[in-house]
């Protein structure tokens, strides 16, 4: 019976992370349509646009840039202090799920700040919000570890697809269809509907964004709300049950 809750919950871990590379791909959407083309969850995109912008002199978009560069880094630096070296069976471990509690609520600001009437004259500071949020996204997933998958680096999930599918033709000459199917690893079939549903969610932001913005604004923050409500539903019933177990 253990063994089976503790599969249940590494299943659910799975779809959760899903869930973080839906709102990632729809954060770099808000960012790009909303913010001043800017993007604050994918950051080799960002590099390639601050150093267009350099070679312009578009010092507005440098600036721009910048800020989700920096504020990307803090981000990462804030989740890799508060998650510490500390390794657990499980990455996902209670220091992770405060992560993305602190991610959260930068997100709950966000949405507020942008539906404000002085979102225009926060809009820098938004930027850097948004980035820190999707920096402290990106540790905390790493520390999670699940199939090799980060959330807001859609390159690496897709290598990793890739790879996966030239796995599966060379198996091809040995194994029929059926019987590869069942011989492939859950995480290959995770880390393509990773990229799957990244595309997903920046298709779906792009489409909100033009005819009811603020839902596309607020989507991400309930995503990021559920999973962290779900991690420390998890966390409080774990602690219960090993009281009960040191008790009994």
């Amino acid at each position: 019976m253990k063994g089976q809750i503790t599969m249940n919950q590494y299943t659910l871990q799975k779809y959760a992370l899903l869930l973080l590379c839906m709102s990632a791909g729809m954060v770099d959407v808000i960012g790009y349509l909303g913010l001043g083309h800017v993007l604050t969850a994918n950051m080799t995109g960002n590099i390639v646009l601050l150093g267009i912008a350099v070679s312009r002199a578009q010092e507005f978009v440098v600036l721009r840039s910048l800020l989700a560069l920096i504020g990307f880094i803090a981000g990462n630096a804030i989740a890799a202090h508060m998650i510490g070296h500390v390794q657990t069976k499980n990455g996902w471990s209670s220091r992770v799920t405060a992560v993305f509690t602190v991610e959260s609520i930068l997100l709950l600001l966000f949405a507020i700040a942008m539906i404000s009437p002085y979102s225009e004259q926060l809009s820098y500071l938004l930027i850097a919000m948004l980035a820190a949020a999707m920096g402290m996204q990106t540790t905390a997933a790493r520390r999670i570890g699940i199939a090799g998958i980060s959330t807001t680096v859609l390159t690496n999930n897709l290598a990793a697809v890739v790879e996966d599918a030239v796995s599966i033709l060379q198996r091809l000459r040995h194994a029929n269809i059926r019987s590869l199917a069942k011989e492939l690893s859950p995480d290959a079939y995770l880390r393509a509907g990773a990229v799957v549903i990244y595309l997903t969610g920046v298709i779906l932001a792009a489409l909100l964004f033009h005819h009811v913005p603020m839902m596309a604004v607020w989507i991400p923050v309930l995503i990021i709300g559920v999973v962290t409500l779900y991690a420390r539903l998890y966390s409080w019933g774990a602690a219960r049950e090993e009281t009960n177990n040191t008790g009994s």
